[in-house]
């Protein structure tokens, strides 16, 4: 049986919805930065930020085949997904940035797990 002939629309929809709002959330955040940062906030950056919490709600949903507990599942799941920008912070000289970045996908990763694993039942 392949992994995706059981997936749940439910839990998908319900996933990806919460990392909707929490990309639009990270974005406000984001687009409210001040100091010497808020120079390199533009349009894109702030439609990357989105799209990326997205995509972790949309794989929390995919990921309900993987047997780890929902917060640890979630966690790893917001962490490969954000790690990507992390680096592009890091790499552009804002260490703190990427830390920050990283640690909220953790964040929304168990918040759209844990929710959608105790809605979509």
């Amino acid at each position: 049986m392949l992994w995706y002939s059981k997936m749940n629309a439910k839990r998908v929809l319900i996933a990806t919805v919460i990392g909707a709002l929490c990309g639009v959330f990270c974005a406000y955040g984001t687009a409210s930065m001040e100091g010497p940062a808020a120079a390199f906030i533009t349009t894109g950056v702030l439609a990357a930020t989105f799209y990326n919490r997205v995509l972790i709600g949309l794989f929390v949903g995919l990921g309900d085949n993987i047997k780890l507990h929902p917060v640890a599942r979630g966690a790893l799941i917001g962490a490969v997904i954000s790690l990507m920008s992390s680096i592009i912070l890091l790499v552009d000289g804002q260490p703190e940035g990427g830390a920050v970045f990283l640690v909220f996908g953790v964040v929304y990763g168990v918040i759209a797990d844990v929710v959608a694993t105790k809605l979509a039942k």
